[in-house]
């Protein structure tokens, strides 16, 4: 009976001490340490366009106006909304038309740009040359 107490003493002894070790290794100290990143992206946008100049051609004599549509594409390049404008200068402007495809949008965007004379049989023979400026602005 002796050994018997002994060999139950012994296992107890020994599943307390497998316990107490499982703890102890479930217990052992950690550390976390943590570090927001943040970041801030700013608007941005771009503008291309495929070629820097158009040419109509002579006009035919009595010919009062002359049109041609994608006469040229702009590239819109943008994370954001914006709003696209032109002015007009040089000789004969009052007589230059230009159409967009679209003046306005957001992200990147291809914008088809269409020509246009008016009023041609006013104006006195010559050449003429017009600069057209395009500007995109983020809203």
């Amino acid at each position: 009976m002796r050994i018997n107490k002994l060999l139950v003493g012994l296992l107890v002894l020994g599943l307390t001490v497998g316990i107490v070790g499982l703890i102890g290794l479930a217990g052992q100290p950690s550390a976390n340490a943590a570090n927001k990143v943040n970041w801030t992206i700013q608007k941005f946008v771009e503008l291309t366009i495929d070629a820097s100049a158009f040419d109509f051609g002579t006009i035919a004599a009595g010919v009062d106006s002359v049109s041609k549509d994608n006469a040229n594409t702009l590239h819109v390049f943008s994370n954001t909304a914006w709003t696209l404008s032109f002015s007009v200068k040089g000789g004969g402007s009052d007589h230059l038309g230009v159409s967009l495809s679209a003046k306005k949008g957001k992200g990147n965007a291809k914008i088809g740009v269409g020509y246009s004379l008016s009023n041609l049989r006013s104006m006195n023979p010559g050449n003429y040359t017009a600069t057209v400026t395009y500007t995109v602005a983020a809203k």
